[in-house]
């Protein structure tokens, strides 16, 4: 069973066919009354997410060989599997798309009535290693002033982080073909740095000004030209190696040619290259009334999401702990999320020396280096005369005919060889030597900074691979106890490591739990969601590397071997209830970033 046959039964089951005499149907589909009938709508959607299908080896997560995961309400080609902060691999997430009290996938009673306390509980107890503090909130100039589902934290890693830092167990193959991937040990990285603040106007962190994305594919213009092919008819005057072997090489050349010095002038001064380009110059040569335009695929995706996040404080006593120190503690903690100590460096030299040189130069150059210079002359005449010797002289070290004639023949050979090796570099093209290549690209995360927009426990992004590479401290209204300023603020620069793609940013919709869009096993993956090449004009294949290693945000999971091919399956009851909002909206975010960006 396909796609386009469960859907086709489930419309008609839904969607009667038009009855001209009942008003509401005809307002249904078209007329005055735009939109569906009464009830239809709710009809409809009672069908969202029932029918699923199993994933195919790529997209597979840990876990889910056996499960169906259901089909996107959005896009007909599409499984949609969100995760988010509280979906497990292990079990389909199928049951959480729709609302309920406490749903877990929406972080259950924990994450509804959020509270300090309530967040401080629940990372000490699940995750100790980024857990919060009470110092965190407790100095924030907008503590119990705005709602703690507000929230927007920042941590800073020693080693580059990717999305998911709750969720880092690792599978391994099974030794048994036919067993269950293995976890291996939790990989979750310790915060060094953690800081909160709010989302706002007050705060200077509007949800626009974080959450407005940009993105989609790179294209050029190309335009169509007259090309100026000259015919080529200068000869052999006109090779590379002409101008370079002298007069009297020319002039044999010539000799050898049957050209004599009479020809190559009277052909000189009559000869232009191009009369027609010199003589109609402002002529447009062609047509006129054509299309010379065309935009092709470039290299490359587009993607900005660079933001500034404001984190302010305020002087404050509590249990008479000094504000002066509690604010410079504070501001230590600031520096330490945005820069680092350093050592002094003065410089240094590297050395390097031409690839040509196969023997050592003549000479002891110790020498030479420690001021020996006469020292240093006679060790070059002692050279040259061995060198000598062993080129011309006999076994015993004199000299005869012989070895004075077979020393000239090793001379001759070299000179030629060098002569015929400088008109080959010359003329037809270096040979390169082995040089190194550009370091590898990889996608792995460069970035230690990590951003959760929202509530901790249900959060609306989660950024990982992020890079601070700038940071305003500002210290102000007014002086406070201790004569110390009553307030300061950090306003940090914050980018993405890599420009994402598609799955990319699914991913930070999906709490690091992976691409949100699946392809179904036995189905054909009509949207490209592998983000495998494909054929554009302009675009040479084969042409340089392309690393196809599949990210770990795209896929998590067991070994392909362990997938079935299975159809597609009903996976939950007919009666459910309408479908969860948050899963509508990432599931339509996901169908909107499918049309503007490749995966």
């Amino acid at each position: 069973m396909k796609f386009s046959n469960a859907i086709s039964d489930l419309n008609s089951a839904m969607f009667p066919s038009p009855n001209k005499n009942n008003p509401n149907l005809i307002g249904a589909f078209g007329g005055e009354n735009v939109g569906f009938a009464k009830g239809v709508a709710e009809m409809y959607s009672n069908g969202f997410y029932q029918v699923g299908a199993k994933p195919d080896a790529f997209t597979v997560a840990k876990g889910m060989e056996g499960k169906d995961i259901p089909k996107s309400i959005a896009n007909s080609y599409a499984l949609f599997n969100y995760q988010g902060f509280n979906g497990g691999f292990l079990n389909a997430s199928a049951s959480g798309y729709f609302d309920e009290p406490n749903n877990p996938l929406m972080g259950g009673a924990d994450a509804h009535n959020i509270s300090i306390p309530k967040i401080i509980t629940f990372f000490d107890t699940t995750y100790p290693k980024i857990s919060y503090k009470p110092a965190d909130f407790l100095y924030s100039k907008y503590y119990k002033k705005i709602p703690v589902n507000h929230l927007v934290t920042l941590r800073r890693f020693p080693s580059p982080i990717p999305d998911n830092i709750y969720d880092l167990k690792q599978s391994q193959a099974p030794k048994d073909p036919d067993g269950d991937p293995s976890e291996v040990g939790e990989s979750v990285h310790t915060a060094g740095v953690t800081a909160v603040t709010y989302l706002g106007e007050a705060a200077g962190n509007t949800l626009e000004d974080l959450l407005t994305m940009s993105f989609g594919t790179n294209w050029k213009e190309i335009e169509s030209e007259m090309e100026s092919i000259s015919s080529g008819d200068g000869g052999y005057t006109s090779q590379p190696f002409y101008s370079k072997i002298g007069g009297i090489g020319r002039a044999l050349a010539d000799a050898s040619k049957g050209i004599t010095s009479g020809d190559k002038f009277r052909k000189g001064l009559n000869s232009t290259d191009d009369r027609f380009g010199t003589t109609y110059a402002n002529f447009v040569i062609g047509p006129v009334n054509v299309v010379d335009k065309t935009t092709i695929r470039d290299r490359g995706l587009k993607f900005q999401n660079d933001m500034k996040l404001k984190f302010e404080y305020e002087l404050k006593s509590l249990s008479y702990v000094n504000p002066k120190i509690a604010m410079i503690d504070i501001m230590s903690n600031m520096l330490t999320m945005t820069t680092n100590n350093a050592q002094f460096f003065g410089g240094g030299h590297r050395y390097y020396g031409s690839a040509g040189y196969v023997a050592n130069q003549f000479g002891d150059i110790n020498m030479l280096k420690s001021g020996n210079f006469s020292g240093y002359m006679g060790s070059v005449v002692q050279d040259v005369e061995t060198g000598f010797k062993g080129l011309f002289g006999t076994a015993d070290g004199g000299f005869d005919a012989n070895s004075v004639l077979d020393g000239l023949k090793n001379v001759g050979k070299t000179l030629l060889g060098n002569m015929l090796g400088g008109f080959l570099s010359s003329n037809v093209g270096a040979v390169s030597g082995t040089q190194a290549t550009k370091t590898f690209i990889s996608g792995e995360p460069t970035g230690n900074w990590h951003v959760t927009v929202g509530n901790p426990l249900n959060p609306i992004v989660m950024m990982g691979n992020m890079v601070c590479d700038n940071a305003t401290m500002t210290l102000g209204a007014g002086l406070g106890y201790d004569d110390f300023p009553m307030e300061v603020a950090f306003e940090l620069d914050l980018k993405h490591g890599k420009p994402r793609d598609k799955g990319d940013i699914e991913n930070m919709f999906n709490a690091g739990r992976g691409r949100i869009y699946a392809s179904a096993a036995g189905v054909d993956d009509i949207l490209n969601l592998k983000g495998l090449e494909v054929k554009t004009y302009g675009s040479v294949p084969n042409a340089g590397t392309s690393n196809l290693q599949q990210n770990q945000n795209a896929n998590i999971g067991v070994p392909a071997s362990n997938v079935k091919n299975d159809s597609i399956s009903n996976i939950a009851d007919a009666d459910k209830s309408n479908s969860g909002a948050a899963s509508g909206n990432a599931d339509y975010i996901s169908n909107l970033t499918s049309m503007m960006i490749d995966s």
